[in-house]
């Protein structure tokens, strides 16, 4: 989870190239820590955005969700106070499933497309290449 504050995460946002501009519908996030850091999935290396975390910090993570996603979490942000602080967490259970923002008792998720920093796991009844 990264805690920033709201204002933060809408200029993040805001950053955020439409995607006939970038031709990819991946936006891509990533936690180390300290910051939250926005780019594209088509080129992660060029920054478009960071919003330095503000509170409770756990370990790195790396997700690309949906840009399709952003303009919902954009409108429901600006409603709250941009100087309180917003949780942005990854959830999978074996897969990637969501990316949660959470501020003020509300919430929003969204699909992820990927997450390359969640545990990889076999599916069931794959094989593990181990004796049996």
């Amino acid at each position: 989870m990264a805690q920033v504050m709201i204002a933060d995460l809408l200029r993040v946002i805001a950053a955020v190239p439409g995607w006939r501009e970038r031709g990819s519908n991946g936006v891509r996030l990533a936690y180390d820590g300290s910051c939250l850091v926005m780019s594209t999935v088509d080129r992660p290396e060029e920054v478009l955005a960071r919003a330095d975390s503000r509170g409770h910090a756990t370990a790195a993570w790396e997700l690309t969700m949906y840009a399709t996603s952003l303009p919902g979490v954009r409108v429901w942000l600006s409603s709250l106070d941009g100087e309180q602080l917003v949780d942005v967490s990854p959830f999978w259970a074996g897969t990637p499933v969501l990316v949660v923002f959470t501020a003020t008792g509300g919430h929003m998720a969204f699909p992820v497309i990927d997450c390359p920093s969640a545990e990889v796991r076999p599916a069931p009844g794959a094989a593990t290449g181990l004796p049996t």
